[in-house]
């Protein structure tokens, strides 16, 4: 009787544990990726480990893409959540994080580039190209200067998307105006274009 009654006590408590400790897997995972949802390069500093950026779930196309626009966020902080949350939702492929909202530098890949569709334009820009990859970096530009973290990851990022489609400096929008469309008086162009591939 003792020998039933001790199997019971056993077995009851493994079933009790096992229960409690996927009840607390449960508590403790990550939220199911959503449609735009990113993920992010933050750990990265070699430019050939870049290359993940290509692996996306829809195949990318060598003639797919022709130009890269870059462009402020406008917002002191901020990453491609907070962007999303925006009227229209987040219209980039990349976003490249300031620290405040992001990790500096990190590099948040998106949802329309996992799914290689066109860029939506973003606030004060009337259009933007279909064959036009987008990137923007957090900050107001019209305020401050960009991180040096983020000129490297952008200038990293950029050339990286250069050499796989063949895109030319000339192809490389980098508008100086101080609206969302572009990146501001305080962001240094001349340092980013003497980086860029001819």
């Amino acid at each position: 009787m003792k020998q039933t009654q001790r199997k019971f006590v056993v077995f009851s408590s493994l079933v009790a544990v096992l229960t409690l400790t996927s009840a607390l897997l449960l508590a403790l995972a990550p939220a199911p990726l959503t449609p735009d949802a990113t993920s992010s390069l933050f750990a990265i500093d070699a430019p050939d480990s870049m290359d993940v950026i290509f692996r996306t779930a829809a195949p990318t196309k060598a003639d797919r893409w022709n130009y890269i626009y870059v462009h402020q966020s406008r917002t002191t902080g901020g990453n491609a959540l907070t962007l999303s949350q925006r009227p229209g939702g987040l219209g980039d492929h990349f976003v490249i994080g300031n620290g405040d909202g992001a990790i500096d530098g990190e590099i948040q890949v998106a949802a329309r580039w996992d799914a290689q569709l066109a860029a939506a334009p973003p606030p004060g820009a009337a259009s933007i190209n279909a064959d036009c990859i987008s990137i923007c970096v957090i900050g107001d530009f019209g305020r401050s200067r960009p991180t040096p973290t983020q000129l490297r990851r952008l200038s990293q990022l950029v050339t990286t998307l250069q050499a796989r489609y063949r895109i030319p400096a000339d192809r490389v929008m980098l508008v100086p105006s101080d609206s969302p469309a572009g990146l501001g008086p305080h962001f240094p162009l001349p340092e980013l274009r003497q980086q860029l591939l001819p």
